[in-house]
């Protein structure tokens, strides 16, 4: 998914910060200014000449009290004109270049476009926002979207009548969790909070158990949540998961790898780019880093998808060596659809595929990692379809890589395009892989969240 927090992205385009031109220092009339310094010379303070105190009109006034008084002896005139003394302000102050020019700059700050981002930013109701994510484009509303206040009252107060009391009553948990896609289920998850003054998840979690139990926690945790999570727990001990990794950070917008980061340091109180870092080295570090600086470029502008095939094709296949760095860059700071059509071209043109050079050109974990990047960029359906496959093939089943995949990806428009990518991949359905490797109420979960539960 993409869009938390949605709007306009961080860091701002165009007037950027720090603010180019009037940037800070400035240049120029840098502080400390240069010729009108501070302290200025010459017309210096203290000031010589009309010094300060100032001689004659001097303040305080000699004589008579401030403010003379009209007629008094001091000022038999009944003038108050010694005050303010001639000569003060002295001459020379404030200094020529001070407040240096350029300070505030004037040009780029505030950022005039994108900052702050105008739709969600800063959110109104609750943070994170309900609204924005996954993206307004992309995630169309249903009909019935938002759910109207009874329906959500509703659906709370079935959740709550399916775990009070001596048992649970499974079947109606699970038609509730499976009924909703992520943004409603954010806003049963608050008014559970609401009504009954306790945490849905807390709730939840002491009333299931096992694979089925964990299904149902992951369900009751917001989606950017829930994402956090995975992140997580994809390099917390030994190793790393970069089938997680990529599967959450390719493809995002500059916002969300903003939130994402965000969220992880508020849940964790780290960095999650020193985690990662912590957990990985070399080139796959590298690759993980230039993806969470959230620099992948957003705009609408043209650009030669020919320049970009030769400049993957001279960075590696076309030289002695390779040239990691160029890669990498590339591949995770253009647009998606910009580089299928590079990928495109570059088949034709070398008559293989990027993959088959990524493969010539790299070894291990790297090897891995841009193979994954570049096949979820190229057709992110198959991509997460290969992962169901993944999750469920040989002795065992992978629970906690099939609980994610289908928790993140249980919308109807997100999940039927991978059923089919599946189907046609695989010879076989989805559901039925899935009942083949699980069974009980876990069973049925799963095939509820991905719509086959008839």
């Amino acid at each position: 998914y993409q869009g938390y927090p949605g709007g306009g992205a961080y860091p701002p385009p165009g007037g950027a910060y720090p603010p180019p031109g009037g940037a800070y220092p400035p240049p120029g009339g840098a502080y400390p200014p240069p010729g009108g310094a501070y302290p200025p010379p010459g017309g210096a303070y203290p000031p010589p000449g009309g010094a300060y105190p100032p001689p004659g009109g001097a303040y305080p006034p000699p004589g008579g009290a401030y403010p003379p008084q009209q007629g008094s002896q001091d000022n038999k005139s009944g003038s108050q004109a010694s005050y303010p003394p001639q000569g003060y302000p002295p001459q020379g102050y404030p200094p020529q270049g001070y407040p240096p020019q350029g300070y505030p700059p004037q040009q780029g700050y505030p950022p005039q476009q994108g900052y702050p981002p105008q739709q969600g930013y800063p959110p109104q109701q609750g943070y994170p926002p309900q609204q924005g994510y996954p993206p307004q484009q992309g995630y169309p509303p249903q009909q019935g979207y938002p759910p109207q206040q009874a329906e959500c009252d509703a659906a709370v107060k079935r959740l709550r009548d399916a775990m009070k009391g001596i048992g649970t009553n499974e079947k109606e948990l699970i038609s509730v969790l499976s009924t909703y896609p992520p943004l409603q289920m954010n806003q049963i998850i608050k008014g559970y909070k609401s009504n009954y003054g306790k945490s849905l998840y807390d709730d939840v979690k002491s009333e299931t158990s096992g694979n089925f139990g964990k299904l149902c926690c992951a369900l009751c945790m917001p989606i950017a949540e829930f994402d956090v999570k995975c992140l997580h727990d994809a390099i917390a001990g030994l190793g790393t998961d970069d089938d997680c990794l990529i599967e959450i950070l390719v493809g995002r917008t500059n916002s969300d790898i903003k939130y994402l980061r965000e969220e992880y340091k508020r849940k964790y109180c780290r960095e999650i780019e020193d985690d990662v870092k912590g957990d990985t080295s070399g080139y796959v570090r590298r690759l993980y880093t230039v993806l969470l600086q959230g620099n992948r470029d957003e705009t609408n502008n043209a650009r030669d998808a020919v320049a970009d095939a030769e400049t993957l094709y001279r960075a590696g296949e076309g030289k002695i060596g390779t040239d990691e760095m160029t890669i990498i860059s590339l591949l995770c700071n253009r647009p998606d659809a910009h580089l299928r059509q590079v990928f495109d071209i570059y088949q034709q043109k070398h008559g293989h595929t990027i993959e088959k050079a990524i493969s010539k050109e790299f070894s291990g974990d790297i090897k891995k990692a841009l193979t994954n990047l570049v096949s979820s960029i190229r057709n992110k359906a198959e991509y997460i379809a290969t992962l169901f496959e993944k999750s469920m093939k040989g002795m065992g089943t992978d629970d906690d890589k099939l609980i994610r995949l289908t928790v993140r990806h249980r919308a109807p428009y997100v999940m039927n395009p991978i059923k089919e990518a599946y189907q046609t991949k695989y010879g076989k359905s989805l559901a039925k892989r899935i009942k083949g490797d699980t069974s009980g109420d876990y069973c049925k979960l799963l095939l509820a969240c991905i719509h086959e539960d008839k």
